[in-house]
């Protein structure tokens, strides 16, 4: 196993561990009969349970759901595409948890669990996560003022409002359904999509 593959590797199996049984309920010992790898293998990724932890948390929730990284980094030429392209990142987020742990059926709960962990354990995680959706309100902001300025939509909105409606649309939506089965895309998308009809010209 290349040494990329083994961290990917290892990063996933813990991911699984601390999304179904949360941080205090995995300890090294379960890390290393699900990952086959040592402790002192174990230990290259993370000096100890808390650091692995921290490590998992920041690769697989902070980095990787920054809006650049989920997202097609070409530059969107429209609201319309912009919606399509982050309908299709939470899709491909899902089938990553899914392919976690198939029998995981709401991995929206154990996702929610851990961003709230983020909180308790790491506040420089709970920055760079703040940081992230800060950096993702700028990214409406900028599309949509792009989507006036072609005439995709009407000009005579509140920008700022109109960009947090979406993102409220999302993490409301997020919840709610983490509370049952776990996020469902296409009602996300409906809603992302009636909010864009009202803003047509």
């Amino acid at each position: 196993m290349y040494k990329n593959n083994r961290k990917e590797h290892l990063y996933s199996v813990a991911l699984k561990l601390f999304l179904t049984k949360r941080y205090e309920g995995v300890s090294i010992s379960d890390i290393e009969k699900a990952s086959g790898m040592t402790r002192g293998a174990i230990s290259y990724y993370g000096k100890d349970k808390l650091g692995l932890f921290y490590n998992v948390i920041k690769h697989c929730l902070v980095d990787k759901q920054n809006l650049d990284y989920k997202m097609n980094p070409t530059p969107p030429r429209s609201l319309q595409e912009f919606i399509d392209n982050y309908i299709q990142g939470c899709r491909e987020t899902l089938e990553n948890l899914r392919d976690i742990d198939r029998s995981v059926t709401n991995g929206s709960r154990g996702y929610m669990a851990l961003i709230l962990q983020i909180c308790d354990f790491f506040p420089d995680l709970n920055e760079q996560y703040l940081t992230n959706r800060n950096n993702e309100l700028l990214r409406w902001i900028e599309i949509i003022n792009l989507a006036i300025r072609e005439k995709e939509i009407r000009a005579d909105i509140d920008v700022l409002a109109t960009a947090k409606s979406f993102m409220n649309i999302f993490y409301g939506q997020s919840f709610l359904d983490a509370l049952s089965v776990g996020l469902n895309v296409m009602d996300l998308k409906l809603q992302f999509q009636n909010l864009y009809n009202l803003l047509k010209r």
